[in-house]
């Protein structure tokens, strides 16, 4: 809208893009030795690249690595006055689920920011946990609304 961005809508529209268009994003990408899983940096990357490109008309300003002081967070949106920050993670595990749930809070905190989105990135994930694992979380000790959402990104594993 004029006033606002519904990132959970446009990670929605990512994440179509790049089911549609995988096999080209992910075809050469790095693995990871332990597990052959795309490296989390490829997927930070092109998603910056992809909403630059999407809100390239629109006034709307997209830093990578914006400095904290805990820290760096992966990707801040500038837009109408307001700021959106995303921290951007591989979802591996719930330990490293909850622990990044924490980091985004302590990130939001410091950025001066009363909401922040953690995006998960997952090969899939089913409907009974998106609802487990996509419910708001307000963090005690800051008091930071952190938005977990997930965004598939399929396997090109045969």
């Amino acid at each position: 809208t004029d006033q606002s961005i519904d990132i959970h809508r446009l990670l929605q529209r990512y994440e179509q893009y790049l089911q549609a268009n995988r096999e080209m994003v992910l075809k050469d990408a790095p693995r990871r030795k332990n597990d052959l899983r795309v490296f989390e940096a490829v997927f930070q990357f092109h998603l910056y690249l992809y909403l630059v490109s999407f809100f390239r008309n629109y006034g709307v300003q997209v830093f990578p690595e914006f400095p904290t002081d805990n820290g760096a967070i992966d990707l801040l949106i500038r837009y109408a006055g307001q700021l959106f920050g995303l921290e951007l993670k591989s979802f591996a595990n719930q330990p490293g689920y909850r622990d990044a749930l924490k980091q985004a809070a302590k990130y939001g905190q410091k950025l001066g920011v009363t909401e922040i989105w953690l995006v998960l990135f997952v090969e899939t994930v089913d409907d009974q946990n998106r609802q487990r694992f996509e419910m708001v979380y307000t963090d005690k000790k800051t008091g930071v609304v952190v938005h977990p959402l997930f965004v598939q990104t399929g396997s090109l594993i045969k």
